[in-house]
C-alpha cells in the first residue's frame, strides 16, 4: 500500500487525461477523510497532500508528508488512506509516497485548516 520512492517531478511524467484529473479530484476529495490524529484536522487542508497522481487509469500516487518525520502514528494514516482512497472511495490502488522535501510547515494549512484549528483552541 505505501512505499518510500523517489519523488518524481512533474516533468518528468506523462500527461494526466482529463479523466485522471477528475479521478485525482476525487482522490483529494476523499483524503479528507483522513484526519490527523493529533491534531484532529484532516490531511489535505493540514497542507500534508503535496501532489496527487493517476497512473494505469485507477491507481493514485499521492505524496504527501507529515508534521513530523518521526510521527508514530504514520500506519494509523496509511489505514485510513486505503480506506477513504480503495476500500470507500474512487481507486482500485493506493501507493503512498512519503516525502520529506519541502518541509511541512504551518504556512501549508488552508483557510479552512486554519479555521479548523482555531475552534479547537489552536493559535494560529
Amino acid at each position: 500500500m505505501s512505499y518510500n520512492g523517489e519523488f518524481r517531478p512533474a516533468a518528468d511524467r506523462t500527461e494526466q487525461s482529463p479523466e485522471d484529473l477528475e479521478l485525482a479530484a476525487d482522490v483529494e476529495e476523499a483524503m479528507r477523510d483522513v484526519v490527523d490524529p493529533e491534531l484532529g484536522i484532516n490531511v489535505v487542508d493540514l497542507g500534508l497532500v503535496y501532489d496527487i497522481w493517476i497512473h494505469d487509469g485507477k491507481t493514485a500516487r499521492v505524496d504527501m508528508t507529515l508534521t513530523s518525520a518521526a510521527c508514530p502514528l504514520t500506519d494509523m494514516i496509511e489505514d485510513q488512506a486505503h480506506s477513504a482512497v480503495v476500500d470507500d472511495g474512487p481507486c482500485d490502488e493506493l501507493e503512498l509516497n512519503w516525502v520529506w522535501m519541502p518541509p511541512w510547515g504551518p504556512e501549508k494549512i488552508t483557510d479552512d485548516g486554519r479555521e479548523q484549528l482555531r475552534a479547537l483552541g489552536f493559535t494560529i
